[in-house]
């Protein structure tokens, strides 16, 4: 009798063998998903970042409309915490949470998340904003034609091939998230 209970015992028990080879295979399935979930991560990161660029969009056309279709003057340089309101008189433009403000773009709008990660070294610190306004834009009216001045002859361009914001530096995997004029994002 007690021959057949030592016999279910080990049959029922885990060696340290068996045991050991679990967990290299766990250890191997970890270690091949890590890279897909970090590029993944990535992916949703640069998501997030076009969502925002779609935002500010379309509080640049909301603005526009109620501005005589003239893009704002936005000063780049500007702190979000300051109210410096964008007037006519030639007082000082707002950045982009001051103009847009009451279209809708918050800080958080105006924040990367992939940019945000960088720390004291992000665009975001440096800028107070992870995006750049196209300043050849403060003040022109959507309705002319935007024409590209090259040494030669001038050269009319459509509105889907001028950026009007977009990241500072290629942060999305050496790549910038562009915001254009007739308000699609792409990644460049």
């Amino acid at each position: 009798m007690k021959k057949a209970y030592l016999r279910r015992r080990r049959i029922l028990a885990f060696t340290l063998v068996e045991l050991l080879v679990v967990v290299a295979i766990i250890s191997l399935l970890l270690g091949l998903a890590l890279p897909a979930y970090t590029q993944m991560m990535q992916k949703a990161q640069g998501m997030k970042c076009g969502t925002n660029l779609r935002n500010i969009g379309i509080a640049v056309t909301q603005c526009v409309a109620d501005n005589n279709n003239t893009y704002p003057e936005i000063n780049q340089a500007a702190l979000p915490i300051y109210n410096t309101p964008t007037t006519p008189g030639g007082s000082i433009p707002g950045g982009l949470v001051q103009v847009l403000g009451p279209y809708g773009v918050t800080t958080n709008t105006i924040q990367c998340p992939v940019d945000m990660q960088l720390g004291a070294a992000s665009s975001f610190t440096q800028y107070h904003s992870s995006y750049q306004w196209t300043p050849a834009f403060d003040d022109e009216s959507v309705t002319a034609p935007l024409i590209y001045f090259s040494p030669t002859t001038p050269i009319p361009v459509h509105s889907s091939r001028v950026r009007l914001v977009s990241d500072f530096v290629g942060i999305h995997h050496g790549r910038q998230n562009v915001l254009y004029g007739d308000g699609h994002v792409a990644v460049h």
